[in-house]
């Protein structure tokens, strides 16, 4: 688990985190500086080795890093041991440490200077240091007899030389004096490397054998560490990429409604028909317009104005309803039949307006036109005033109004009959949409009021018939899924020659319609489609390359590619000897990502 906090990143080790998990951390981590916390008990802290392997992988990514230990002084200690700066509390560490981890990150990294070459001593100086160190390690002159214990003397005391010589460095060690009957000798300086190489020579075989131990012991330890680190320290990161393919199936089945399984290799398929009917009601409100009153009547008289046109064996007649038009231009109709005769030039007669209102009611003096003679063969003058046009407005019911509300209604009980239908699927079966049909009943459209008569508010009453086909579902998920699966594989969609296991996605669109619906058969049409992809274990690739050699495992992988991208493959650590390179073995040493691309 990580947390950043302005530039520090805190990695918190748990029991069953590995070394490669720590390691990848700091390799991913953003922030150069790194805060380990070990609050649990780890593995980890009983080796040295795992420590120095994190530090370097610290230095080598250029990161400054502090070991947070809690309560574990085995962990310290080895921490310490290597060098690790460390501490002991919860809180995050103070400037003055990372100030402290910056001082022994540089010291560790900075190049130790080469110890410079001593040239050999010329033939008299060689002499004359083996003689004094003869002195030296006996503690008299090389000119005198050697003397008793107590008669030796020193100037400076023996714990005083000791220090001395362990504070020799690459320098000359500095003059001692020393004492024998009075007599003061003069040591000349000899250099630590010069005296070890003397002291060297004067090993007994039992030191001898005992330096050989200690050098094959440094090199088995060498060996080891090598062997150690050969095995614990490559550490592979692998990304795939996966991408999906998309398989699509079209098949017919027939419906069959005595069947009670799905039959996918005979194409036959369970159905069922419902019907629903809704009768329904509802209030029209009439919008049409019309008008009832009282036509006006009166009387005219009508003159033959050219006698020499007179004959009374074929007189002039008018039959009754002949049209007369006012000098204002109103209709109106005669009431019987005219005969104008010679002797009877005029003759008077009842007249009705074509239409009621009281426009029609006119004077004494209005004049008439008669519809098929000129004004100088026949003309009407009125006897009397024309009087009792009347109109009044009032509201019917209208076609339009009935249609109106009639489709509404429909649209209404249609919906519901639908919904009802709907509400069946569940369970086994399923509605198939576009086989649900509404229509309404015959002769069911009925109003309380005829169109044309006058009314304010109508009811209306219809019935409306739904109808749908429903297929059995048991079963039907599993089969499709099958279906498309096994089209993957003869596709082919993955070019690959390995025998691959195929999984489709969670969403499967389908898509079932009726494409033949009559009373002796039903055709129903699947459209399926859903993305297919392999199903590949991480174990299984691991398995595959974990323990090959580098170019070996790089072509077992290309055996897992399932997309345009390139599967990336990481090694560490980058310093690792290239012609070393394998694929670990140990749990955690392969850590393999699956990233699917569009």
């Amino acid at each position: 688990m990580e947390e950043e906090s302005k530039k520090i990143t805190k990695i918190v080790i748990n029991t069953e985190d590995e070394l490669t998990d720590i390691v990848t951390s700091i390799l991913e981590s953003p922030n150069e500086r790194i805060v380990l916390t070990f609050a649990e008990d780890s593995d980890l802290l009983i080796s040295p080795i795992n420590l120095k392997v994190i530090q370097e992988t610290a230095d080598e990514q250029g990161k400054y890093l502090i070991v947070q230990i809690i309560k574990n002084p085995t962990g310290v200690r080895n921490a310490n041991a290597i060098g690790i700066t460390t501490v002991e509390t919860t809180a995050l560490p103070t400037e003055d440490i990372w100030e402290k981890e910056v001082s022994k990150r540089t010291e560790r990294l900075t190049p130790k200077p080469i110890e410079k070459q001593e040239e050999p001593l010329p033939v008299e100086e060689k002499k004359e240091s083996e003689e004094i160190k003869a002195v030296e390690d006996h503690g008299i002159s090389i000119d005198e007899d050697l003397p008793t214990e107590d008669r030796i003397t020193e100037s400076q005391p023996p714990q005083e030389q000791e220090e001395g010589e362990q504070k020799e460095e690459k320098k000359d060690l500095p003059i001692k004096t020393f004492s024998l009957k009075g007599i003061k000798e003069k040591v000349l300086p000899v250099s630590s490397k010069e005296k070890f190489k003397r002291e060297g020579k004067k090993l007994t075989p039992k030191s001898k054998k005992l330096l050989m131990l200690i050098g094959v012991a440094l090199v088995l330890l060498l060996g080891l560490g090598s062997f150690i680190y050969y095995r614990t320290a490559p550490y592979v990161k692998i990304r795939m990429y996966i991408q999906s393919r998309e398989a699509t199936i079209e098949r017919i089945f027939t419906g069959d409604e005595n069947i009670k399984e799905v039959n996918f290799e005979e194409e036959k398929i369970p159905i069922k028909r419902e019907t629903v009917e809704k009768d329904r009601s509802s209030t029209i409100k009439a919008t049409g317009t019309a008008y009832k009153g009282e036509k006006a009547k009166g009387t005219i008289n009508i003159v033959a104005l050219d006698p020499e046109e007179c004959s009374d064996e074929t007189p002039r007649t008018l039959e009754a309803g002949h049209t007369i038009i006012s000098s204002g231009g109103k209709v109106f109709k005669i009431d019987a039949q005219v005969i104008f005769k010679c002797d009877k030039p005029m003759q008077t007669v009842g007249i009705t307006a074509n239409d009621i209102g009281e426009e029609y009611n006119l004077s004494q003096t209005t004049s008439f036109s008669i519809q098929g003679y000129s004004g100088t063969q026949l003309k009407g003058l009125a006897s009397q005033a024309i009087t009792g046009g009347s109109k009044e407005q009032y509201t019917v019911l209208t076609q339009a109004d009935v249609n109106s509300a009639v489709e509404e209604l429909k649209k209404i009980a249609m919906e519901e009959g639908e919904r009802d239908l709907k509400d069946k699927s569940g369970g086994s079966w399923e509605i198939i949409g576009d086989s649900i049909k509404s229509e309404e009943a015959k002769d069911s459209i009925k109003t309380d009021k005829k169109v044309g008569e006058e009314a304010k508010e109508v009811t209306l009453n219809l019935k409306i018939t739904s109808t749908a086909t429903f297929f059995m579902k048991d079963g039907f998920d599993e089969k499709v899924s099958e279906l498309l699966t096994n089209e993957a594989q003869e596709k082919n969609l993955f070019e690959t020659d390995k025998n691959l296991e195929l999984t489709l996605s969670d969403e499967v669109e389908k898509e079932i319609t009726v494409v033949e619906n009559t009373p002796e058969s039903i055709k129903i049409k699947l459209v399926a489609k859903a993305s297919v992809k392999p199903k590949i274990e991480k174990q299984t690739v691991i398995d595959a390359i974990k323990g090959k050699k580098w170019a070996d495992g790089m072509e077992i992988l290309k055996g897992f590619v399932f997309s345009d991208k390139e599967t990336e493959v990481v090694f560490e650590p980058p310093s690792f000897p290239k012609n070393l390179k394998y694929f670990p073995t140990r749990q955690g040493g392969i850590f393999i990502e699956f990233k699917e691309v569009l």
